[in-house]
């Protein structure tokens, strides 16, 4: 109890939340040039246009599952960032 009572009147700045970001943008960036290969690959595969029709619709299944999880995350991070104020300017000594 008293853990969660620390980590709920823990500050929390915008600048924690970047790297956060940063990573699930990566991550989307990284699913769609996985998707578009992927999709290339299948629609230039000579195979039963059946079973390929089959790959491509579980492919984009996947993909969109996979979108729709990562834009949840960024939506729940645009979320906090509006309840937070800018961290305070970090001092820098050159």
């Amino acid at each position: 109890m008293r853990a969660q009572r620390a980590e709920a009147e823990a500050p929390f700045y915008l600048d924690d939340l970047i790297p956060q970001l940063q990573r699930t943008l990566a991550l989307l960036a990284e699913i769609e040039t996985r998707y578009e290969i992927e999709r290339d690959y299948l629609e230039s595969w000579s195979g039963p246009s059946e079973v390929k029709d089959q790959h491509l619709a579980e492919l984009e299944r996947h993909h969109r599952a996979n979108r729709e999880r990562l834009n949840t995350c960024l939506e729940g991070m645009r979320l906090i960032g509006r309840r937070l104020e800018p961290a305070a300017p970090r001092r820098t000594d050159h």
